[in-house]
């Protein structure tokens, strides 16, 4: 008897260490902070179908945008309380290439971010510091400035440090974390610019190891726990396909941080980036 008391006493000890650090995939809500539902998707995935994507993998809530930007508005038709508008200017996807140059998208913009009450501008792909430099997005900024948008932005680390010295009071939603930035870039930034958010959409196969968080990655995540999110990034229909595989990828490397650190990050950073 006292044998099996002293083995079960053995075993519990044993898996105190893995109860703190979390034991298995994490299990809370999410916030997908980089969804799309743009038109190549309506003809296959209706408002509905995306809306039991996310409850099934227990996401309660996304920050939308949409090429153009009616699809964005159907889905929020269907869930306000659930869904967070950003605006892509662009009505197509050929537009994306040039849109921080093209008056046209500068007044589409401007007459959708009349029409729904957007929180952020993007997701936008800005591919050289001197994008910043045009009289259209001088504009952007200002508008951007006005309705206190996050600028959602998938671009490399030196377009995000002209970003910062043009319009240093703008907050940022650092797209797929510079997608191919590495820890030490992403940590350098986080650490200069305080109003820089990191979204790891794409990011989870370099944050997870064999079996554990990559150990460049970990204490990253852990010191700067306020300012990372998570997304999917729904950009073409095979990731629809996958959505809960793609947010179930989060989910492991999650399982492995400090619970609380794990639920910021699934969360409620973004709660508290969009006010939700």
């Amino acid at each position: 008897m006292r044998t099996a008391i002293l083995t079960l006493v053995l075993f519990f000890v044993a898996s105190l260490p893995l109860a703190i650090a979390g034991n298995g995939n994490y299990k809370g809500p999410v916030f997908d902070t980089h969804l799309h539902y743009s038109s190549k998707a309506w003809p296959v995935y209706s408002p509905k179908d995306v809306l039991e994507k996310m409850e099934q993998a227990n996401v309660k809530s996304a920050l939308v945008s949409s090429t153009p930007d009616s699809g964005t508005e159907t889905l929020l038709s269907l869930a306000p309380q659930r869904l967070v508008p950003g605006l892509r200017p662009y009505r197509n996807a050929s537009e994306k290439v040039t849109w921080y140059k093209n008056q046209a998208l500068l007044a589409y913009s401007k007459t959708r971010l009349a029409t729904l009450r957007h929180k952020a501008f993007g997701e936008v792909i800005l591919h050289f510091p001197k994008d910043l430099d045009t009289p259209q997005m001088s504009q952007y900024f200002e508008l951007a400035t006005k309705q206190k948008l996050v600028m959602h932005l998938h671009t490399g680390a030196d377009v995000i440090e002209a970003l910062f010295k043009k319009q240093p009071g703008l907050k940022v939603l650092w797209a797929h974390a510079g997608f191919n930035e590495p820890p030490e870039v992403i940590a350098r930034m986080l650490d200069q610019y305080p109003n820089l958010w990191a979204e790891l959409s794409y990011r989870a196969e370099h944050i997870m190891g064999a079996d554990d968080v990559e150990p460049e990655w970990k204490p990253l995540l852990i010191r700067h726990a306020d300012r990372f999110t998570v997304g999917s990034d729904t950009w073409e229909n095979g990731r629809w396909r996958t959505y809960k595989y793609l947010i179930d990828q989060h989910r492991e490397w999650l399982g492995k941080l400090p619970q609380k650190v794990a639920s910021k990050i699934a969360y409620e950073n973004a709660s508290f980036l969009f006010g939700r």
